[in-house]
């Protein structure tokens, strides 16, 4: 979402994947599983940002994705079987 000339090194921003994204399922999601996000505030473009400071591990990260997998799987299927 943002030009890579002034992109961060301590800090991620994303477009929400879709017009009914629930930022805040998702948010309550990450953190229950020990994530935390925040919401976007570099434009008014609706986002978040992941920051990626500290002492992280590929482990970390690894984790991180599978939880953002489980999440969209789990929601797929809660959409479909609507």
């Amino acid at each position: 979402m943002i030009a890579e000339a002034v992109q961060s090194p301590i800090i991620t921003s994303f477009l929400y994947p879709t017009d009914d994204f629930d930022f805040r399922a998702f948010y309550n999601y990450l953190k229950d599983r020990g994530f935390l996000i925040y919401p976007g505030k570099v434009s008014k473009a609706d986002s978040f940002r992941i920051g990626n400071i500290g002492d992280i591990s590929k482990a970390d990260v690894t984790r991180l994705l599978q939880i953002i997998t489980d999440y969209t799987t789990q929601e797929l299927h809660l959409t479909v079987a609507q």
